[in-house]
């Protein structure tokens, strides 16, 4: 009991940390643009980080099992060709290209989460070899920049329908609905699962089909990521998603999903998420070079996966 507290303790000071830092981040964000907090502000700014945090979701779901997925912004690149070109082609409306999109994502995952049940082999290997196969599907779906979506909906999702911002609101319907499914019994396994893998089994659950469906929840939210940054965008890009890979595995990291698996919370992901994106672009109003910006997100990305694990292993001990 004891421990189960101190682990909570230590969970809720992460998130005070991370909070710390992205005021910090928005303090600093303020000198640069004074507009920070005005409602258009918010609602350009929530366009801008939804794909991230949709992706880092996703992510933190495969975490939480135990593994990770290098896969994520080869599939992300997929849902957001699949979903362009469909509606390049007039093939139907915007819902039925977002289904088929989510399908085709969701579809992946369940792949990936059954190579790694049953290949026996790391997550990493299996998702790092998953990449290459969506990368080469997504191209022979999108050869080249291209598709269309419609510009009502690209105005509604970046400027907001009616005053309301709409990735705003899909953000606090991510987090509601991870809420819900942590009360249920899917939600408790990936945990169970992902802290203590032969415990679960000796419990009766039924841990290949836990990761499979873990991945496939996965697969929900980049494939979400992927249409939500086609309709930011306005179109798709078969090679966009690859940076979401790392930051999306960052914003995990930093918001306190262990790398072990069974510890953490999304609205630690979601933050971390928000502390990169803000941090993305203040190094762009400073003006630092691309090449630099990779260079400190990566110093953030070994530093708290050093941080974490470390802090971890001191747990364990």
């Amino acid at each position: 009991m004891r421990e189960r507290i101190t682990v909570a303790a230590r969970a809720n000071t992460d998130l005070l940390g991370l909070l710390a830092l992205l005021l910090v981040l928005l303090v600093a964000y303020q000198h640069y643009d004074s507009s920070l907090l005005t409602p258009a502000s918010v609602t350009i700014l929530s366009a801008q980080f939804l794909p991230l945090i949709l992706a880092a979701a996703g992510q933190t779901t495969v975490m939480l099992l135990g593994g990770i997925d290098l896969s994520l912004g080869a599939v992300l690149g997929l849902a957001m060709a699949v979903f362009a070109t469909y509606e390049a082609q007039g093939a139907g409306d915007v819902v039925t290209a977002m289904v088929l999109a989510l399908c085709v994502a969701v579809a992946a995952g369940a792949v990936n989460g059954t190579l790694v049940a049953y290949a026996g082999l790391p997550p990493i290997v299996v998702t790092l070899a998953a990449s290459f196969l969506w990368s080469g599907v997504t191209l022979v779906v999108l050869p080249q920049p291209g598709g269309h979506v419609p510009g009502g909906l690209v105005e509604a999702y970046n400027n907001g329908w009616y005053g309301i911002a709409l990735p705003a609101v899909a953000v606090a319907f991510t987090l509601a609905l991870w809420k819900l499914l942590r009360t249920t019994r899917h939600g408790l396994a990936l945990y169970a699962v992902g802290g203590n893998e032969h415990g679960a089994y000796a419990s009766g659950l039924h841990t290949r089909g836990v990761k499979i469906g873990g991945y496939a929840l996965a697969g929900v939210f980049t494939g979400l990521a992927g249409i939500g940054l086609a309709i930011q965008t306005g179109s798709a890009d078969p090679t966009i998603g690859t940076p979401y890979t790392l930051n999306s595995i960052a914003a995990s990291v930093l918001g306190g999903i262990s790398f072990f698996g069974g510890v953490g919370k999304m609205r630690g992901t979601v933050l971390g998420a928000l502390v990169i994106g803000l941090l993305t672009n203040l190094l762009l109003f400073t003006g630092i070079s691309p090449f630099y910006q990779l260079v400190v997100q990566g110093v953030i990305l070994v530093v708290a996966l050093a941080l974490k694990t470390y802090l971890t292993r001191e747990a364990a001990e």
